[in-house]
Protein backbone atom coordinates (compact mmCIF):
# COMPACT_ATOMS: atom_id res chain seq x y z
CA UNK A 1 0.00 0.00 0.00
CA UNK A 2 1.21 3.51 -0.82
CA UNK A 3 0.77 6.56 1.42
CA UNK A 4 1.28 10.26 0.84
CA UNK A 5 1.82 12.61 3.81
CA UNK A 6 0.95 16.25 3.18
CA UNK A 7 1.91 18.76 5.88
CA UNK A 8 1.51 18.18 9.59
CA UNK A 9 3.96 18.07 12.48
CA UNK A 10 6.37 15.54 14.00
CA UNK A 11 3.53 13.07 14.53
CA UNK A 12 3.33 12.69 10.75
CA UNK A 13 7.11 12.24 10.61
CA UNK A 14 6.93 9.46 13.19
CA UNK A 15 3.93 7.82 11.55
CA UNK A 16 5.62 7.90 8.13
CA UNK A 17 8.64 6.10 9.59
CA UNK A 18 6.41 3.50 11.26
CA UNK A 19 4.62 2.74 7.99
CA UNK A 20 7.91 2.57 6.08
CA UNK A 21 9.25 0.15 8.68
CA UNK A 22 6.18 -2.02 8.04
CA UNK A 23 7.16 -2.17 4.38
CA UNK A 24 4.79 0.50 3.05
CA UNK A 25 5.89 2.94 0.37
CA UNK A 26 5.61 6.48 1.74
CA UNK A 27 5.65 9.79 -0.15
CA UNK A 28 5.97 13.09 1.72
CA UNK A 29 5.38 16.72 0.87
CA UNK A 30 5.41 19.74 3.17
CA UNK A 31 7.44 18.00 5.89
CA UNK A 32 11.00 18.78 4.80
CA UNK A 33 12.08 20.46 8.05
CA UNK A 34 11.27 17.38 10.08
CA UNK A 35 13.28 14.68 8.33
CA UNK A 36 16.98 13.95 8.45
CA UNK A 37 18.63 13.18 5.12
CA UNK A 38 19.27 9.58 6.17
CA UNK A 39 15.54 9.03 6.70
CA UNK A 40 14.94 8.98 2.98
CA UNK A 41 15.43 5.62 1.37
CA UNK A 42 13.54 3.31 -0.95
CA UNK A 43 10.53 3.33 1.42
CA UNK A 44 10.30 7.09 2.14
CA UNK A 45 10.36 9.44 -0.83
CA UNK A 46 10.39 13.22 -0.48
CA UNK A 47 8.36 14.58 -3.39
CA UNK A 48 9.55 17.50 -5.47
CA UNK A 49 5.99 18.57 -6.08
CA UNK A 50 2.55 17.88 -4.66
CA UNK A 51 1.24 16.02 -7.70
CA UNK A 52 3.89 13.30 -7.48
CA UNK A 53 2.85 11.92 -4.11
CA UNK A 54 -0.89 12.28 -4.68
CA UNK A 55 -0.71 10.50 -8.02
CA UNK A 56 1.15 7.50 -6.62
CA UNK A 57 -0.58 7.07 -3.25
CA UNK A 58 -3.82 5.31 -2.38
CA UNK A 59 -4.15 6.96 1.05
CA UNK A 60 -3.47 10.62 1.88
CA UNK A 61 -2.57 11.64 5.43
CA UNK A 62 -2.66 15.34 6.24
CA UNK A 63 -2.18 17.50 9.32
CA UNK A 64 -3.59 17.32 12.85
CA UNK A 65 -5.27 19.77 12.98
CA UNK A 66 -6.03 19.96 9.27
CA UNK A 67 -6.01 23.76 9.16
CA UNK A 68 -5.87 26.75 11.48
CA UNK A 69 -7.70 29.17 9.20
CA UNK A 70 -9.78 26.98 6.82
CA UNK A 71 -7.73 28.36 3.95
CA UNK A 72 -4.36 26.63 4.15
CA UNK A 73 -3.29 23.19 5.35
CA UNK A 74 -1.31 23.21 8.58
CA UNK A 75 2.39 22.93 7.56
CA UNK A 76 4.59 23.84 10.56
CA UNK A 77 7.54 21.85 9.15
CA UNK A 78 7.58 23.53 5.75
CA UNK A 79 7.77 26.90 4.05
CA UNK A 80 5.12 25.71 1.62
CA UNK A 81 1.71 27.38 1.84
CA UNK A 82 -0.75 24.77 0.65
CA UNK A 83 -4.19 26.07 -0.25
CA UNK A 84 -7.05 23.80 0.81
CA UNK A 85 -8.93 24.38 -2.45
CA UNK A 86 -5.91 23.22 -4.44
CA UNK A 87 -5.52 20.08 -2.33
CA UNK A 88 -9.21 19.12 -2.53
CA UNK A 89 -9.14 19.41 -6.31
CA UNK A 90 -6.13 17.10 -6.53
CA UNK A 91 -7.16 14.33 -4.12
CA UNK A 92 -10.48 13.30 -5.63
CA UNK A 93 -10.95 9.55 -5.40
CA UNK A 94 -8.41 9.10 -2.62
CA UNK A 95 -8.96 8.15 1.02
CA UNK A 96 -8.01 10.97 3.38
CA UNK A 97 -6.97 10.76 7.04
CA UNK A 98 -6.81 14.02 8.96
CA UNK A 99 -8.20 15.66 12.09
CA UNK A 100 -10.32 18.50 13.43
CA UNK A 101 -11.99 19.39 10.13
CA UNK A 102 -14.31 22.38 10.22
CA UNK A 103 -17.86 22.20 8.89
CA UNK A 104 -16.86 24.44 5.99
CA UNK A 105 -14.02 22.14 4.88
CA UNK A 106 -16.16 19.04 5.41
CA UNK A 107 -18.74 20.46 3.02
CA UNK A 108 -16.02 20.93 0.40
CA UNK A 109 -14.91 17.31 0.78
CA UNK A 110 -18.51 16.11 0.53
CA UNK A 111 -19.11 18.22 -2.56
CA UNK A 112 -16.24 16.43 -4.31
CA UNK A 113 -17.37 13.03 -2.98
CA UNK A 114 -14.01 12.63 -1.25
CA UNK A 115 -13.94 9.99 1.48
CA UNK A 116 -12.22 11.27 4.62
CA UNK A 117 -11.72 10.15 8.23
CA UNK A 118 -11.39 12.66 11.06
CA UNK A 119 -9.21 10.74 13.54
CA UNK A 120 -10.06 13.18 16.33
CA UNK A 121 -13.69 12.05 16.06
CA UNK A 122 -12.60 8.48 16.87
CA UNK A 123 -13.66 8.05 20.51
CA UNK A 124 -11.04 5.43 21.38
CA UNK A 125 -8.24 7.59 19.97
CA UNK A 126 -9.62 10.70 21.68
CA UNK A 127 -9.71 8.96 25.06
CA UNK A 128 -6.22 7.47 24.76
CA UNK A 129 -4.90 10.83 23.58
CA UNK A 130 -5.85 12.35 26.95
CA UNK A 131 -3.15 10.29 28.67
CA UNK A 132 -0.18 12.21 27.19
CA UNK A 133 -2.10 15.45 27.73
CA UNK A 134 -2.60 14.69 31.43
CA UNK A 135 0.97 13.52 31.97
CA UNK A 136 2.41 16.53 30.15
CA UNK A 137 0.22 18.82 32.27
CA UNK A 138 1.59 17.28 35.46
CA UNK A 139 5.10 17.78 34.07
CA UNK A 140 4.31 21.47 33.51
CA UNK A 141 3.03 21.77 37.09
CA UNK A 142 6.15 20.20 38.58
CA UNK A 143 8.44 22.40 36.48
CA UNK A 144 6.59 25.64 37.25
CA UNK A 145 5.90 25.45 40.98
CA UNK A 146 8.37 26.23 43.73
CA UNK A 147 6.93 23.80 46.27
CA UNK A 148 6.22 20.08 46.18
CA UNK A 149 2.86 19.34 44.57
CA UNK A 150 1.65 16.93 47.27
CA UNK A 151 -1.43 18.36 49.03
CA UNK A 152 -1.63 21.26 46.58
CA UNK A 153 -5.15 22.45 45.88
CA UNK A 154 -6.04 22.11 42.20
CA UNK A 155 -9.14 23.42 40.42
CA UNK A 156 -10.06 21.70 37.14
CA UNK A 157 -12.58 23.55 34.98
CA UNK A 158 -14.52 21.06 32.88
CA UNK A 159 -14.74 17.30 33.43
CA UNK A 160 -14.70 15.73 30.01
CA UNK A 161 -12.13 13.18 28.82
CA UNK A 162 -9.10 15.25 29.85
CA UNK A 163 -10.57 16.35 33.17
CA UNK A 164 -11.29 12.75 34.20
CA UNK A 165 -7.80 11.43 33.47
CA UNK A 166 -6.16 14.53 34.91
CA UNK A 167 -8.00 14.34 38.23
CA UNK A 168 -7.31 10.60 38.49
CA UNK A 169 -3.56 11.06 37.99
CA UNK A 170 -3.41 14.10 40.26
CA UNK A 171 -5.15 12.29 43.10
CA UNK A 172 -2.62 9.47 42.76
CA UNK A 173 0.04 12.13 43.49
CA UNK A 174 -1.90 13.34 46.56
CA UNK A 175 -3.18 16.59 45.09
CA UNK A 176 -6.52 17.82 46.38
CA UNK A 177 -8.75 18.24 43.34
CA UNK A 178 -11.88 20.32 42.85
CA UNK A 179 -13.95 20.25 39.65
CA UNK A 180 -16.23 22.79 37.99
CA UNK A 181 -18.53 20.64 35.79
CA UNK A 182 -20.31 22.04 32.75
CA UNK A 183 -23.42 19.88 33.16
CA UNK A 184 -25.11 17.37 35.47
CA UNK A 185 -23.39 14.38 33.84
CA UNK A 186 -19.95 15.87 34.42
CA UNK A 187 -20.99 16.67 37.98
CA UNK A 188 -21.93 13.04 38.57
CA UNK A 189 -18.61 11.83 37.12
CA UNK A 190 -16.73 14.40 39.18
CA UNK A 191 -18.29 13.10 42.38
CA UNK A 192 -17.70 9.49 41.33
CA UNK A 193 -14.00 10.25 40.86
CA UNK A 194 -13.85 11.63 44.40
CA UNK A 195 -13.54 15.32 43.56
CA UNK A 196 -14.95 18.27 45.45
CA UNK A 197 -17.53 20.03 43.26
CA UNK A 198 -18.16 23.75 42.86
CA UNK A 199 -20.12 25.64 40.20
CA UNK A 200 -19.50 28.62 37.94
CA UNK A 201 -22.05 30.48 40.04
CA UNK A 202 -19.89 29.83 43.11
CA UNK A 203 -16.84 31.57 41.66
CA UNK A 204 -18.90 34.48 40.36
CA UNK A 205 -20.85 35.04 43.59
CA UNK A 206 -17.96 34.27 45.95
CA UNK A 207 -14.88 35.25 44.03
CA UNK A 208 -12.64 34.77 47.07
CA UNK A 209 -13.10 31.02 46.56
CA UNK A 210 -10.49 31.16 43.81
CA UNK A 211 -7.83 32.38 46.24
CA UNK A 212 -7.52 29.00 47.92
CA UNK A 213 -6.24 27.20 44.81
CA UNK A 214 -2.54 26.68 44.10
CA UNK A 215 -3.20 25.39 40.58
CA UNK A 216 -6.04 26.21 38.18
CA UNK A 217 -6.48 24.24 34.95
CA UNK A 218 -9.00 25.01 32.23
CA UNK A 219 -10.18 22.42 29.70
CA UNK A 220 -13.21 24.32 28.34
CA UNK A 221 -12.94 26.12 24.95
CA UNK A 222 -15.01 29.05 26.14
CA UNK A 223 -13.97 32.16 28.07
CA UNK A 224 -14.62 31.27 31.70
CA UNK A 225 -12.19 33.37 33.70
CA UNK A 226 -12.35 37.05 32.84
CA UNK A 227 -10.69 40.00 34.54
CA UNK A 228 -13.29 40.09 37.30
CA UNK A 229 -12.52 36.51 38.36
CA UNK A 230 -8.79 36.61 37.63
CA UNK A 231 -8.26 39.50 40.04
CA UNK A 232 -9.14 37.11 42.86
CA UNK A 233 -6.51 34.49 42.02
CA UNK A 234 -3.30 34.55 44.04
CA UNK A 235 -0.23 35.88 42.24
CA UNK A 236 1.71 32.75 43.14
CA UNK A 237 -0.94 30.39 41.72
CA UNK A 238 -0.15 28.47 38.54
CA UNK A 239 -2.79 28.83 35.82
CA UNK A 240 -2.82 26.47 32.81
CA UNK A 241 -5.13 26.66 29.81
CA UNK A 242 -5.42 23.39 27.86
CA UNK A 243 -8.40 24.47 25.77
CA UNK A 244 -8.38 25.28 22.08
CA UNK A 245 -9.83 28.51 20.67
CA UNK A 246 -11.55 30.59 21.90
CA UNK A 247 -9.68 29.35 25.01
CA UNK A 248 -11.00 29.69 28.55
CA UNK A 249 -8.92 32.43 30.18
CA UNK A 250 -8.52 36.12 29.38
CA UNK A 251 -5.00 36.12 27.95
CA UNK A 252 -4.63 39.89 27.75
CA UNK A 253 -5.24 40.30 31.46
CA UNK A 254 -2.82 37.47 32.29
CA UNK A 255 -0.04 39.07 30.27
CA UNK A 256 -0.65 42.58 31.60
CA UNK A 257 -0.67 41.38 35.20
CA UNK A 258 2.33 39.10 34.63
CA UNK A 259 0.63 36.18 36.34
CA UNK A 260 2.00 32.66 36.38
CA UNK A 261 0.10 31.59 33.26
CA UNK A 262 0.89 28.86 30.73
CA UNK A 263 -0.91 28.28 27.45
CA UNK A 264 -0.51 24.56 26.93
CA UNK A 265 -1.86 23.57 23.51
CA UNK A 266 -1.02 20.43 21.54
CA UNK A 267 0.68 18.59 24.40
CA UNK A 268 0.59 15.10 22.78
CA UNK A 269 2.37 16.57 19.75
CA UNK A 270 5.05 18.21 21.87
CA UNK A 271 5.63 15.57 24.53
CA UNK A 272 4.53 12.10 23.44
CA UNK A 273 4.89 11.91 19.65
CA UNK A 274 5.62 8.18 19.45
CA UNK A 275 2.72 7.22 21.75
CA UNK A 276 0.25 9.38 19.81
CA UNK A 277 1.38 7.94 16.48
CA UNK A 278 1.01 4.36 17.65
CA UNK A 279 -2.56 5.10 18.72
CA UNK A 280 -3.23 6.96 15.44
CA UNK A 281 -2.01 3.99 13.43
CA UNK A 282 -3.93 1.47 15.53
CA UNK A 283 -7.23 3.34 15.54
CA UNK A 284 -7.36 4.38 11.92
CA UNK A 285 -4.92 3.05 9.37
Amino acid sequence: MKFCFIGGDFRNIELAKMLAKDGMLVYTYGLEKGFWEEDFDQQIIQCENLDQGIKEAEIIITALPFSKDDKKINTPLSEEKLEIEEIINKIKGKIIFTGNISREVKEKFDKENTKFFDILKNEEFAILNTVPTAEATIKIIIENTKNIIQNSRCLIMGFGRIGKILSYKMQSLSLKTTVIPTNSIEEAWGKAYGNEIITFENIKDKKEILRKYDIIINTIPQIILKEEELKNIRKDALIIDLASKPFGIDRNFMKNEKMNFIEALGLPRKNCTSYSCKKYKRNSI
